[in-house]
């Protein structure tokens, strides 16, 4: 097995009512709730002694009122149609490691830090055999970045990305910048399929995430809330003894665009019935957030309530790593909880018969049952394929053709900072999944 693969391609939620504000903007996306929101924000604040200079002389011309930040528009080059394009995939699978000579060194199982990416190069493997029966002209590399030789920074100075027209990752948030500098600079487009850290990239339209920002999944559920409990305080359980659950935290809290209150309580440890007694009615339903992304502790925060107030109703809004927690899916799990789940991918849904044709190729080429990984590789390998095959080079203006993209909406927009400059462009589709009693549906 060699360190680098090159693939030639010819051509029910429990029944609990809680107090809801107006449905007013129930139909309002919420992107367009956004964009309201920050010109009524901008529309009432002035500068600061703005209104006293005009109060007080009534002869001058009163100052104009600040308006939205104006975001910069997009510009990219003309795309380049050809007869084949090459696509360079960047995947750690630490083949140095686990094979010598024509022997692995594992037993049974791949290690965990090598499944992922195996599992994301398998899907990619399938969509190019389903890219080739289709007629398109791919040339399909495969990179290890868990190989010295192969890490970005080495693909980059070995000039092995020269000819690509296009870079897929599945790496982690360290690999991103040296990668999204040299699409960048080569104006091509570099896409993150693995992480939903952004590795600090500014201004560059070449950069697209797969996965949304936490921070995106922090707006959704601010506007959730927003639209379902506008004018109410509900409760906010944080952490800020991890970077990732601080920023959410913070995220959460400072949101400008919210009309629910958080009535904060710290879980730097595990909190006790006297401290959740202390933001919580157990006269009645309940309804909490939670910006901790550590799935086990976040369990326990559930067991927790379900073991301190059995007889009162939870709805409970979380993080999307919690689509994880097993006990989740168990048979009458935490019957008095509804659990609320941020998730950009929903790959029950879509054609059961291309499902069905993945499983079957899947077992005959790799033996087994696809993972979402497997399935993620498929669908980001088949919609850019398709994308290039039909828009060339440049596809940014047609991300809206999701053809190619079988199960998930992808719904690809930029990323601004408060200043209206661009960071990267990033998928904001998120499915709300609803977990009650082992029982589970996403939106």
């Amino acid at each position: 097995m060699l360190a680098m693969l090159y693939l030639a391609i010819g051509t029910e939620a429990g029944a609990y009512t809680y107090p809801q504000h107006s449905e007013k903007n129930r139909k309002e996306t919420r992107a367009e709730r956004r964009e309201r929101k920050r010109k009524e924000k901008y529309a009432t604040e002035a500068p600061n002694g703005a209104a006293k200079a005009a109060a007080g002389n009534d002869n001058k011309e009163k100052p104009k009122q600040p308006g939205p930040k104006r975001k910069q528009e997009l510009s990219y080059p003309e795309t380049r149609l050809k007869k084949r394009y090459r696509v360079s995939v960047v995947v750690p699978l630490y083949l140095d490691e686990l094979v010598r000579g024509e022997s692995v060194t594992f037993k049974d199982k791949v290690p965990d830090k090598a499944a992922a990416g195996l599992a994301f190069y398998q899907g990619v493997k399938l969509a190019a055999d389903s890219l080739e029966r289709a007629g398109a002209q791919l040339d399909v590399y495969i990179h290890d970045a868990g190989s010295f030789s192969e890490s970005p920074e080495m693909l980059i100075s070995n000039r092995k990305l020269d000819s690509t027209d296009l870079v897929i990752g599945a790496v982690e948030q360290h690999d991103i910048p040296a990668l999204a500098t040299y699409a960048r600079k080569k104006r091509i487009n570099f896409v993150s399929a693995l992480t939903n850290y952004d590795g600090w990239v500014k201004d560059n339209q070449y950069f697209t995430m797969l996965q949304p920002s936490v921070k995106s999944h922090c707006e959704f559920i601010i506007d959730e809330l927003s639209r379902r409990y506008a004018g109410q305080t509900v409760p906010l359980l944080y952490r800020t003894s991890s970077l990732a659950d601080d920023n959410a935290a913070l995220y959460m809290l400072n949101d400008l665009y919210s009309d629910v209150t958080f009535h904060k309580l710290q879980c730097n440890t595990l909190p006790t019935r006297e401290t959740l007694a202390g933001i919580l009615d157990s006269t009645r339903p309940n309804i909490l957030a939670v910006s901790i992304l550590d799935a086990t502790f976040a369990d326990s925060i559930l067991a927790s309530l379900a073991r301190y107030y059995p007889g009162v109703h939870f709805e409970v809004w979380g993080m999307p790593t919690w689509n994880g927690i097993p006990s989740l899916r168990k048979q009458n799990a935490y019957k008095n909880i509804t659990v609320r789940v941020t998730y950009p991918f929903n790959f029950a849904k879509g054609d059961s018969t291309l499902q069905l044709s993945i499983q079957q190729a899947f077992r005959r080429d790799f033996g087994g049952v696809p993972s979402e990984m497997v399935m993620r590789g498929y669908e980001t390998m088949l919609w850019y394929g398709t994308l290039l095959r039909r828009y060339g080079t440049i596809f940014n203006n047609d991300y809206t053709d999701l053809r190619g993209a079988p199960f998930t909406d992808m719904k690809i927009k930029p990323r601004w900072d408060r200043n209206g400059s661009l960071l990267y462009l990033e998928n904001k589709n998120i499915y709300l999944s609803t977990y009650q009693g082992g029982i589970y549906k996403t939106e």
